[in-house]
């Protein structure tokens, strides 16, 4: 064997990321092996342009029996096993190529890889972190058992394991993919034929469930699989996580929380425990409690206990972009706004592509700064003004809809001679109240996808409004979400809308706040007018966003004319009574916290809140009961029980 690493792979119908995969291991790899199970697309033709060793497979419900014909066919040292919807990055290649010289290829051992498994959409960048033996000894003793889930073993006792940090990314759990496989379909049909299931796969039944957003499942087969596990288990300390995780989409807190708390005793010296029990004070409102976990959480990954250390179990984010996350939208509930920021930018040093975060950063500092304080800001983050960064911070000026920023990085494209969008083009008329440049660009848009489509409508909407148009309301979508506001803007601009007719108030509300972060105030205040009997409705909305973006006084002045008139919903009483008891006015905070749980008594922060603040222990003894009445799953928990 003089060829040092083989890639072994099956397949089946994987043309849309076969070749994302082949690509990355070139140079790495010195054969590649492909055993396709019956694909019907363009897979074997993919395949074939990267390697002839390209062989059919009959499938036959076991994955272990098509990836041990796939190994049989390798000829190298040592062999990676990859899966088409996974990939590597190049920039370890000679790495983990020495790493392999130096090591005995001779004896059977396998070698721990970590994996990035990305969640959602792959653009969101939100991943879970897992382990698993892909690479391993050419050996003919060593070979993959199991129909499903299957895993590596030697014929003889146990193999040898060791870990090496050589990064593998999976996007099999991303939203288009899944969308593309009916995977936990087929899983399940090959777990039904298991005879005798182990603990390993009761855990992989309970994650095919979580997929399948099935909790009751999924925790049904997690706590099997826990329950006789080892702590050594490679999969353990995902089962645990995943336990805590369906506990809490079930509602189940209290059994969370023993979890967790049983989990910092066992690993204090890892950040991800001490996350989870801040998002448990943070669902109940207990802030202090949350900022101080998140904090924990932090500090551990900012100083681990040994400089040659990892500082977390399952995945980084939970001391680092996870803890600051929540603690941003804690600070921002509590008016703090200057420890929001400081969090926020330290997101946004950690990930200085995301697009949700310099979002909520700009739409605090444009509440507070001047253009010219954003913009130095804003050089810090992006010390190098590329063609890049200036076509993202333009069309983030669109978003928050500041004229003065979007001017500003529209020059900056415009010098860098940059081809702009005509669908942002279009945001920017808006934004600029220029008729004529938003006519030129509307025209140029083509059809897009769903998603696409619907933020099409939106900005037709809004420019039928500042201009008072009809005709730009012929291009709006005739989907089901946009056909209702199509007809009641229709309907306002001609005079015809009646009381009685239904409106989408949720779009209505967005059309009113992009009008407001545009500056178009004029707009704004008529298009409320042309809905009276829906007037309190949009205040409550209005008021409770306000609130949320710390312009207080404009959602107070929404608040107070809603208490005149009687008409404030829960959300607002809460909202007042946060800011007096903040103020230290307890008397008046209780009081409208009472009202707020009058009017809705299944919040439970409000309850926690009130049970923080009032000092009357025959109250506080009723407000307790009310509470347990109402969420008895909560009786028991020690931080509430001590409230």
């Amino acid at each position: 064997m003089n060829k040092l690493l083989s890639l072994c792979m099956i397949v089946k119908d994987e043309e849309k990321t076969l070749r994302r995969c082949l690509e990355s291991v070139k140079g790495l790899v010195d054969e590649i092996i492909v055993v396709d199970t019956g694909s019907t697309d363009k897979t074997v033709e993919i395949a074939s342009e990267f390697t002839d060793h390209v062989y059919p497979f009959q499938w036959i419900n076991d994955f272990a029996a098509a990836k041990n014909e796939a190994i049989s066919k390798s000829t190298a040292k040592w062999i990676l096993v990859l899966d088409a919807d996974e990939y590597v990055q190049p920039d370890e290649h000679q790495h983990l190529r020495e790493h392999l010289q130096n090591l005995d290829h001779m004896a059977p051992q396998g070698i721990v890889l970590p994996i990035f498994n990305f969640l959602g959409h792959v653009k969101d960048r939100r991943f879970l972190e897992s382990t698993a033996v892909r690479l391993f000894t050419n050996h003919p003793d060593v070979y993959f058992f199991r129909p499903i889930h299957e895993q590596i073993t030697y014929r003889h006792g146990e193999i040898h394991l060791t870990n090496y940090h050589f990064k593998i990314f999976h996007t099999g759990y991303t939203d288009e993919t899944r969308s593309r496989k009916d995977k936990s379909t087929r899983n399940l049909s090959i777990f039904e034929s298991l005879s005798n299931k182990t603990d390993y796969d009761f855990f992989t039944l309970g994650n095919e469930y979580m997929i399948l957003n099935d909790y009751k499942k999924a925790l049904y087969y997690y706590e099997r699989a826990y329950k006789k596990a080892k702590k050594n288990e490679v999969w353990y300390l995902h089962c645990v996580n995943s336990m805590i995780n369906a506990y809490f989409y079930l509602d189940k807190y209290k059994e969370a929380s023993e979890l967790i708390e049983e989990s910092i005793q066992n690993w204090p010296h890892f950040s991800d425990y001490y996350c989870y029990r801040g998002l448990v004070y943070s669902h109940f409102g207990l802030y202090n409690h949350a900022i101080k976990s998140f904090n924990q959480a932090i500090e551990i990954g900012e100083k681990p206990a040994s400089k040659n250390q990892r500082f977390w179990l399952i995945s980084p984010i939970y001391g680092s972009s996870l803890p600051y996350s929540k603690l941003s939208n804690i600070y921002s509930l509590l008016h703090d706004m200057p420890n929001a920021v400081y969090c926020l930018t330290k997101l946004m040093q950690l990930m200085p592509d995301d697009r949700l975060v310099l979002y909520q950063l700009l739409m605090i500092l444009v509440s507070t700064e001047s253009t010219s304080s954003i913009v130095d800001f804003l050089k810090k983050i992006y010390p190098e003004m590329t063609a890049a960064n200036a076509l993202l911070l333009f069309q983030m000026g669109l978003l928050v809809g500041k004229k003065e920023i979007t001017d500003h990085y529209y020059k900056e494209c415009i010098q860098f001679g940059i081809e702009i969008s005509s669908f942002n083009l279009v945001q920017y008329a808006l934004i600029i109240n220029n008729q004529s440049l938003f006519d030129q660009h509307i025209a140029k848009i083509g059809h897009s996808d769903e998603h696409e489509e619907t933020d099409l409508s939106k900005t037709l909407f809004l420019a039928a409004c500042l201009w008072k148009d009809l005709s730009y309301l012929n291009r709006v979508s005739s989907n089901k979400e946009m056909s209702l506001t199509k007809t009641t803007i229709e309907h306002i601009l001609s005079g015809s809308l009646t009381k009685d007719d239904d409106i989408d108030l949720l779009i209505i509300i967005k059309l009113l706040i992009d009008l407001f972060k545009m500056g178009h105030f004029e707009v704004y205040d008529w298009l409320i007018k042309q809905l009276p009997s829906h007037q309190d409705s949009i205040a409550n909305l209005l008021g409770d966003y306000f609130y949320t973006q710390n312009q207080i006084e404009l959602a107070f002045d929404y608040y107070s004319m809603l208490l005149q008139k009687n008409m404030l919903q829960a959300t607002g009483y809460e909202n007042i009574a946060r800011l007096y008891l903040q103020q230290g006015e307890v008397i008046e905070g209780l009081e409208f916290l009472r009202t707020a749980l009058t009017l809705n008594p299944n919040n439970i922060v409000s309850y926690t809140l009130f049970l923080q603040h009032c000092s009357d222990a025959q109250e506080k003894a009723k407000y307790k009961e009310l509470m347990y009445n109402q969420f008895p799953q909560y009786r028991g928990l020690p931080f509430i029980k001590s409230l």
